[in-house]
């Protein structure tokens, strides 16, 4: 399970394409990695994309993992629906500076035999995270090429092992956005940042960091992870348009400093790095 997923988070990645949603960042969520802002008028872009990116197999583990894999470079803009390179976003009302979303973040599955904090405990499955967002743009420049946003989503999360679904709980995760971008679909060049903070009910957090009494060991004792606040991230990442290449990066910190699991013996440390960079080559563009 990777960083938490925003959009959130980061990780249902590699720059939300991945693990579908967005990867990867997906997060969820959360989470956030390089954005690709809308620039003058594009519909939508198709091509293809390799990616490398490093995250922790989950917040708080010990262990990491570095991917280098290719990708399919999706980015539309509908009415309803925006597909970016870290998130999918459904657009249900739309103001002129409120506006109700679906939210979608995620995480990756983690195999317990990576992690010694995990040794004989159960995997932990892909999770998924959908749920309702209200976003508020806060500020913007004359052109708009400059715009601060607050957003909260609450998401239902949904773990998934071969066909069978289970609900996981619940994630609010309220976030500020800053995006700029200058120039068009040829010539373009996007930067953002952000900070999000998580919280999550007992539901969700016991299914990551807690311990049943038969996976305990001298050195993990048992542990029930309670709900509340579960850190924050800060993230920033850029984007450029080269004709028809894009080249990408991003790097987010999390902290658990705080967080109401932070005494789970599966938490080897309270920070951690997440970063990685991008390029794609689009074979299909289409402009309004």
């Amino acid at each position: 399970m990777a960083a938490w997923g925003r959009s959130g988070s980061f990780i249902f990645f590699l720059f939300n394409h991945i693990s579908f949603f967005h990867i990867v960042c997906v997060g969820t969520a959360c989470g956030t990695c390089v954005r690709a802002k809308r620039i003058a008028g594009i519909q939508f872009e198709i091509g293809l994309g390799l990616g490398g990116i490093r995250f922790p197999d989950y917040p708080g583990a010990d262990g990491h993992r570095t991917l280098l894999l290719p990708f399919p470079y999706v980015i539309y803009h509908g009415r309803y629906l925006d597909v970016n390179r870290d998130q999918v976003r459904g657009k249900l009302l739309s103001g002129k500076r409120l506006s109700l979303e679906v939210d979608f973040a995620g995480s990756v599955a983690v195999d317990s035999s990576r992690d010694h904090e995990r040794q004989d405990m159960p995997n932990l499955d892909w999770i998924g995270e959908a749920g309702p967002a209200l976003r508020y743009r806060i500020w913007n420049n004359f052109e708009k090429t400059t715009q601060v946003f607050a957003v909260l989503p609450l998401r239902a999360a949904v773990g998934a092992h071969a066909l069978t679904l289970h609900h996981r709980g619940f994630v609010f995760a309220p976030r500020v956005e800053f995006v700029h971008h200058v120039g068009d679909d040829a010539h373009g060049f996007s930067i953002d940042s952000g900070v999000s903070l998580i919280y999550g009910n007992q539901d969700y957090f016991q299914y990551i960091y807690g311990v049943a009494p038969q996976y305990a060991n001298p050195e993990r004792p048992t542990y029930t992870a309670p709900g509340g606040y579960g850190g924050y991230t800060l993230s920033a990442g850029g984007s450029l348009h080269r004709g028809d290449m894009v080249y990408g990066s991003f790097i987010s910190y999390t902290s658990l400093a705080g967080a109401s699991f932070v005494n789970s013996p599966l938490v080897s440390r309270t920070h951690d790095l997440t970063f990685g960079v991008m390029l794609a080559w689009i074979f299909k563009r289409s402009t309004s």
